[in-house]
């Protein structure tokens, strides 16, 4: 982001000070409360609508959103790497608002939402998999998120009842070393698991979210006896490597220690983004689980006292700053029609995932169960 003008910078100050001061005006008639988003006190907004301008499909900019001011809670199933710098980047922009962030992986955070119930202090979940928020969803735990957010993200990139939207979205793919694997690769997951080929070059990192999103969206296509073949076999006949570190997985075979490998194609496409002359290269199945489209995504709790806040810090994430972010630093496909994916690897529109609700990925036990069982975990 480019340093403001002086010009730029007094206008935004003057329109903090306006709006601080009509905020907090409207907070005494309509909720009895004297700070702005509730620094410790009531959320001052009772509309739920945008405190500035509509978040819309053809992305708004963050000076055109309402300001942020308080401290929100956000539990996120996303690594530091992945989303602090654009936590960082809002916090930035505005003084006087904070972000307090409580970081495991997503079993651990809906465990502990599922616990908290309505005392969590959570206002925000961010998830590394759509799969946590529709289980979310299924509890209960998540509210409706206002209109103007519903509607401008499509409904395969989010929940069609509105309790969750995807931020970003990612394909699963087939990483591979082009030094080292100049054979074709098939366009069918099950060959991955079934050609000895593959047999002691192929890896997986079973422990992530999307890993085991992947593993329901098989049982659902193919259903529970298929996705087990296809987990004991690479496991027992392929003797896949299995690493705990999506990163360094892909820096893997960019190294050439990993001939093939199955993850998601933002990794390749970080590496790729900073070395183009790379080995590293991805292939997609076709019209399979292999291929599955998934976002990572955020749902306001149905806990937070923070609501109005926590709706502007999702258009914040979904506005053309935050979408930039997604393509440029982490390689990830926007959920947003004004920005476009310019990175190394194929287009949404070049790749062929299967039909999907994101919403039949909420029961990530029974991947997490099944994994166990067949001896795929780290």
């Amino acid at each position: 982001m480019e340093d403001e003008s002086p010009t730029r910078s007094a206008e935004r100050s003057s329109r903090r000070r306006f709006l601080g001061l009509t905020g907090a005006a409207g907070s005494i008639a309509v909720a009895g409360c004297t700070d702005l988003f509730g620094g410790g006190g009531e959320d001052p907004f009772d509309d739920y609508g945008p405190q500035g301008a509509a978040l819309t499909s053809s992305a708004v900019t963050w000076d055109e959103l309402g300001d942020l001011e308080g401290e929100l809670t956000v539990y996120s199933g996303r690594t530091v790497d992945q989303i602090d710098p654009l936590f960082q980047a809002i916090e930035d922009e505005y003084e006087g608002f904070t972000i307090s962030t409580d970081y495991d992986d997503n079993s651990a955070q809906l465990n502990k939402i599922n616990e908290e119930g309505e005392g969590s202090p959570a206002d925000v979940f961010y998830t590394q998999s759509s799969g946590a928020l529709a289980s979310l969803k299924q509890d209960g735990l998540v509210r409706t998120l206002p209109e103007d957010v519903v509607d401008a993200i499509d409904d395969n990139y989010s929940d069609p009842d509105g309790t969750w939207t995807g931020a970003s979205g990612r394909v699963r793919a087939v990483q591979y070393n082009t030094e080292l694997w100049t054979e074709d690769l098939p366009n069918d997951i099950f060959a991955y698991a079934e050609e000895e080929r593959f047999r002691d070059v192929i890896a997986t990192r079973p422990n992530s979210g999307t890993f085991r999103s992947f593993i329901v969206a098989m049982i659902e296509l193919e259903g529970e006896d298929a996705t087990r073949e296809w987990v004991r076999a690479m496991v027992e006949d392929q003797n896949a490597t299995l690493y705990s570190s999506g990163s360094q997985q892909a820096e893997e075979v960019h190294a050439g220690n990993q001939a093939v490998a199955l993850g998601n194609q933002y990794y390749a496409g970080r590496i790729l983004g900073n070395d183009p002359d790379s080995p590293l290269d991805v292939a997609f199945t076709e019209n399979d689980a292999g291929s599955l489209f998934n976002v990572s995504g955020v749902g306001i709790l149905e806990a937070s006292d923070r609501p109005n806040l926590a709706a502007e810090f999702c258009r914040h994430v979904l506005a053309a700053e935050g979408q930039e972010f997604f393509v440029e630093t982490n390689g990830e496909y926007p959920v947003i029609d004004g920005v476009d994916y310019v990175g190394d690897l194929p287009t949404l529109e070049e790749i062929n995932p299967p039909a999907f609700d994101l919403n039949a990925l909420a029961d990530v036990e029974q991947a997490v169960d099944l994994l166990r069982e067949e001896g795929m975990t780290v």
